[in-house]
């Protein structure tokens, strides 16, 4: 096959996959996803700056499946690939918010297998200095780890469209969700700080006209909002 034909296979297979999505049987259409990666690689428009708006398709339908089950930890050889292409993206145009958005994205998605874990140790009644040393402990740790980078790309994304004057509420509660799950996870000197940027990007959500912030994201603005005057 030519590599157009290629490319067409790939798209057409990443559309007939992505209806497993809808179904408790969704890994059935991995087979077909991998496949569709491998006519992409075999095409090489993933190093065509020309195709960029095709490559951003491509990536969304990937990572779609890869964080489709996240809280299981996801499918690591989709979200590696997914993650490469985006940062080769990056490599060429630093200041992508499309590809900057994916990347906070994917990370966050990463996280949650982890924060399910944290979600499981918690104990609502342990007293401050126990729960201050948990959160030095393995599951914590981790994921951190993850969401370090999600708050990374995501603030780089936030600041790319402000630039570019394309600015959304839903890209600025990404970047609050981010925010509040390293909060919850870190430790209580720096737990504050992401909890502040958090509630000043769902500050700024509300300001834009015509984007209403989710019913949970609306709540937590308001029963925190004081700490922005602390």
């Amino acid at each position: 096959m030519s590599a157009e034909q290629y490319i067409a296979s790939a798209k057409q297979g990443l559309i007939n996959a992505r209806c497993w999505l809808q179904t408790s049987d969704w890994r059935n259409g991995l087979s077909t996803v991998r496949s569709c990666i491998n006519y992409v690689n075999t095409s090489q428009i993933m190093l065509n700056d020309n195709r960029l708006d095709e490559r951003l398709w491509i990536l969304n339908e990937v990572q779609q499946f890869a964080y489709h089950d996240a809280d299981s930890g996801g499918i690591s050889e989709l979200s590696s690939w997914c993650e490469v292409e985006y940062n080769r993206i990056l490599s060429a145009f630093p200041c992508h918010v499309g590809a900057l958005t994916a990347l906070g994205k994917g990370w966050l998605s990463k996280s949650q297998y982890w924060l399910s874990r944290v979600c499981n140790e918690d104990r609502s009644d342990d007293d401050d200095d126990v729960a201050e040393r948990r959160r030095y402990t393995p599951n914590y740790v981790e994921a951190r780890a993850a969401l370090i980078p999600a708050v990374d790309f995501l603030a780089r994304a936030v600041d790319a469209a402000s630039r570019q004057n394309c600015l959304t509420g839903e890209l600025l509660a990404l970047r609050a969700e981010a925010c509040m799950s390293l909060g919850n996870v870190s430790p209580m000197r720096d737990a504050q700080g992401h909890f502040k940027t958090a509630l000043r990007s769902l500050k700024a959500a509300f300001q834009i006209s015509n984007y209403h912030l989710p019913t949970h994201l609306t709540r937590y603005f308001k029963e925190n909002e004081h700490l922005l005057r602390m």
